[in-house]
């Protein structure tokens, strides 16, 4: 095998060596980019779901519930009127009819 031969088959490993090198960059540059688009999308997908779908319903829910509260609130602020309503009014029926006993709250 003389040197020009050599040469010539160095050149042509050197070339198949590039075009894989170039190939295995690529393969990895696209992988780098679907990488990245299919985290968007797992990221992405639930975010737009919850935005979309789950917090009207959620919100709904949280004024609901609110509601509730607020109503239960007023029950008891009602309830305890309600007691010292009733005491006047068993004071005045006391006053009116000294032989009847009622019952004390």
């Amino acid at each position: 095998m003389d040197e020009r031969e050599m040469h010539r088959k160095i050149l042509e490993l050197t070339e198949d060596n590039n075009r894989l090198l170039r190939k295995m960059r690529r393969g990895a540059i696209w992988g780098g980019i679907f990488k990245l688009i299919w985290l968007a999308i797992l990221i992405g997908v639930p975010v737009y779901l919850y935005v979309t779908f789950l917090q009207p319903i959620l919100g709904d829910v949280i004024n609901t519930i609110e509601t509730v509260q607020d109503t239960g609130e007023q029950i008891q602020g009602l309830g305890s009127g309600l007691g010292d309503q009733l005491r006047s009014f068993f004071d005045q029926l006391k006053g009116a009819q000294d032989g009847v006993e009622f019952p004390t709250i």
